[in-house]
């Protein structure tokens, strides 16, 4: 049954889709996604997120226009600072997992299956057909127009 959540584009995703964690889908598909992201938290934020239940927003600052905006706390410290470390994406993980690493360690910039090929080195034909089917994983999705 479809609701009124995102629905999927009838356009097939190709090896120049540009893809991205989408996180209101996660959001709303997911209710262990917190819980997912505080395990990705280096040691010293695990600590500190560890025993808050509600989502915690924290006042973000833009470096360039020096707007402040409300952002949730884990998803901040997680891509702008753990996910900064050397050792966030180990070369032995899933290459779901590393994908969706990349994304969060780029500041979830959008990226096309033929650039993560690059960066996980697997063909880029492999990377689509698991990232870019009906199942979606950990949120990563193709880059929806505005008007869907």
């Amino acid at each position: 049954m479809l609701d009124a959540k995102k629905k999927f584009s009838l356009v097939k995703p190709g090896v120049d889709t540009p893809f991205h964690i989408d996180f209101d889908w996660w959001q709303e598909s997911d209710s262990n996604w917190r819980i997912f992201l505080v395990s990705f938290l280096c040691e010293k934020h695990q600590e500190l997120f560890s025993d808050k239940d509600d989502s915690i927003v924290i006042d973000a600052i833009d470096p360039i226009t020096a707007e402040i905006s409300p952002v949730d706390g884990v998803l901040y410290i997680l891509m702008n600072h753990c996910a900064k470390k050397d050792d966030f994406i180990p070369e032995n993980l899933p290459f779901v997992s590393r994908i969706f690493r990349i994304f969060l360690a780029n500041g979830n910039e959008p990226l096309t299956p033929m650039q993560l090929s690059e960066m996980v080195n697997r063909p880029a034909r492999t990377i689509l057909v698991t990232i870019g089917g009906y199942k979606v994983y950990k949120g990563i999705r193709p880059i929806q127009n505005k008007t869907n």
